[in-house]
């Protein structure tokens, strides 16, 4: 008997080690797939990105397909970053708050570089809204806050933040600053549909579980305060973009109202009525509609165009000389010397003279030779 269970022990310590290499070979398939992945992407975002650095830069502003570059590495990055979580044991794909932390910092710090070396605007709201994220991340990981609240005070405090960032860069980067005004619109968004997925998750669950189907409305729709916060941040994006001509922040300007009046405009617990928002608005739409057609003095007539006037240069006037003459003399002052006038320059010395050469003296004229007569006989 004893020998049957030390072979049946032998053999279960067999299948036991096999199960377990079973289970190591799964587990290095895994990580040997994930690597595999992450280093194609490593290779792609690699290339992305030395096209995107090596690209000349023509002004402080970039390109569109420079600014397109940029993106694409950005979310290249945080896909491979992504991976990465996952091979040192990540639950899912930044599904943890504290892979979101450092994953974040991450991609901010790389989004903030390009915004800041490269003046890509867009990079900037990246880095912008990746930073309200680790923020969000690392208070849920560090301290896990009970319900909702905790992470729509930060976002309130995240669009004041943006909002004194958006004043500190405005004058020296005013692309960067308005990408600044559109993520304080960004979390103006989240903030809203913290309330609606509550309402409309509280109003499915009273529904499906036989309760008040009025709980939603009652438990988790926005206070007053909350209200008013929304039509503060609306009417001031709308505000900015007409002010600065910038569509983008009309955009969030616009949507931001529009969940402001799916929100407000739930019945309560006494139904549907007038009271309240409808009749403020109302109110307020109609003085700035007299306010705006009010009686305006006719405005001045427009300079008329033409060519501009030739420039004429103007010579300086001569400063007039000092007339001495007699006063009191001031001890603190000097008497004026006379100057004395300035002696003429000595004419540069003239070469000496050269007389004129002797002319030379004719040859004398060929002397003929004459010579005797011939004598004739006698």
């Amino acid at each position: 008997m004893s020998a049957l269970l030390i072979t049946f022990g032998r053999w279960g310590g067999i299948v036991t080690l096999i199960v377990l290499l079973i289970a190591l070979v799964k587990q290095l398939i895994a990580l040997v797939s994930f690597l595999l992945v992450a280093i194609k992407i490593g290779i792609v975002l690699a290339f992305v990105a030395v096209l995107a650095l090596l690209a000349r830069m023509e002004s402080d502003e970039p390109r569109a397909y420079q600014s397109v570059l940029f993106v694409a590495a950005l979310v290249l990055l945080l896909i491979t970053l992504g991976r990465l979580a996952q091979v040192l044991g990540a639950d899912g794909f930044l599904g943890a708050p504290g892979t979101v932390t450092w994953v974040g910092l991450i991609f901010a710090a790389a989004a903030g570089w390009l915004a800041l070396r490269r003046g890509s605007a867009v990079s900037a709201l990246i880095a912008a809204l990746a930073a309200g994220a680790v923020l969000l991340a690392f208070v849920d990981w560090v301290f896990s806050p009970d319900g909702p609240d905790t992470s729509r005070y930060l976002l309130i405090a995240l669009i004041g933040a943006y909002v004194v960032a958006h004043l500190q860069v405005r004058g020296d980067r005013p692309r960067h600053a308005v990408q600044l005004v559109n993520a304080a619109g960004v979390a103006a968004l989240v903030l809203q549909l913290t309330f609606l997925i509550a309402v409309v998750f509280g109003e499915l669950t009273g529904g499906l579980l036989g309760g008040d189907s009025g709980a939603g409305l009652r438990d988790f729709s926005p206070g007053t305060g909350w209200e008013l916060i929304f039509v503060a941040v609306g009417f001031g994006l709308i505000a900015y973009a007409a002010i600065d001509r910038e569509r983008g922040p009309a955009y969030l300007g616009f949507l931001v109202l529009g969940l402001f009046v799916l929100l407000a405009g739930f019945p309560g617990e006494d139904g549907a009525s007038v009271i309240g928002w409808p009749l403020l608005l109302l109110l307020l739409g109609g003085a700035g509609l007299a306010f705006g057609l009010r009686p305006l003095e006719p405005l001045p007539p427009e300079p008329r165009t033409g060519p501009d006037a030739p420039t004429v240069p103007v010579a300086p006037a001569a400063a007039p000389a000092p007339v001495p003459g007699p006063g009191p003399a001031d001890p603190k002052t000097e008497p004026l010397r006379p100057v004395a006038p300035e002696q003429p320059a000595d004419p540069p010395a003239e070469p000496p003279a050269v007389p004129p050469e002797k002319p030379a003296d004719p040859p004398d004229p060929p002397t003929e030779r004459l010579d005797p007569p011939d004598e004739k006989p006698s």
